[in-house]
């Protein structure tokens, strides 16, 4: 029984060490993100709550190794029911993140960004800087509006034609989406299947535990 412990504590632990360093991932991941999309869209909703989910996991993981070390029965099945409730929360962020089309809800917010160029001159900036694009399909875009090329189309605003930003700003974002939704699935079922893991490693080792104690108070 003591070795049977044993092997499940160590096999947990390393599940909630790697599922922690998933959380800082994911946060950190998530906080970049934040940073590049547009408040009240749909991408930024999902990037918040990846956030709240990354901290739930590794406060979550803390506890796990917290009742795992000290042999806490109150602890382990604590944990047993956050991460079931990570599990089924997972669950519905993946159904979510499939039947969501990402790449479309990056053009449609682009689109409509630039459809008022006038009142969302200061994001499409932040946008073309941070992404290196340059007008909504080139830079010719800006002939109609501006009249000439502005600053911010140019790596370090130098006007020559080398730092000229070639691609323009919807493609990139569309290809930015489809990289990182396939990012984000990945790492949201890497996250299921080890909370699974968790989820019955944790369950075992408080069925022990809660044998042993009976078995120590018979005993006695």
């Amino acid at each position: 029984m003591s070795c049977q412990l044993s092997f499940y504590k160590v096999l947990l632990s390393m599940v909630n060490t790697v599922l922690s360093l998933l959380g800082i991932g994911l946060i950190a991941l998530s906080v970049y993100e934040l940073n590049s999309s547009t408040p009240g869209t749909f991408e930024h909703v999902a990037v918040v709550v990846q956030i709240f989910i990354g901290s739930f996991i590794i406060l979550t993981s803390f506890t796990g190794c917290i009742g795992t070390c000290r042999h806490s029965l109150s602890l382990v099945w604590s944990y047993v029911m956050c991460v079931g409730f990570l599990l089924a929360f997972q669950l519905y962020i993946i159904v979510a993140a499939h039947s969501t089309d990402y790449v479309s809800n990056a053009r449609n917010d682009f689109n409509n960004l630039w459809s008022n160029y006038t009142l969302n001159e200061d994001r499409i900036s932040s946008i073309e800087t941070s992404n290196h694009c340059c007008g909504r399909n080139s830079s010719a875009d800006y002939e109609p509006i501006a009249g000439a090329i502005p600053k911010k189309c140019y790596l370090n605003q130098e006007r020559t034609l080398e730092n000229l930003f070639k691609d323009g700003c919807l493609e990139v974002l569309e290809e930015n989406a489809s990289k990182n939704s396939q990012i984000g699935l990945t790492v949201k079922w890497t996250i299921f299947l080890l909370e699974l893991c968790a989820l019955g490693l944790a369950s075992l080792l408080g069925i022990n535990l809660r044998n042993k104690r009976r078995r120590e108070q018979f005993e006695n």
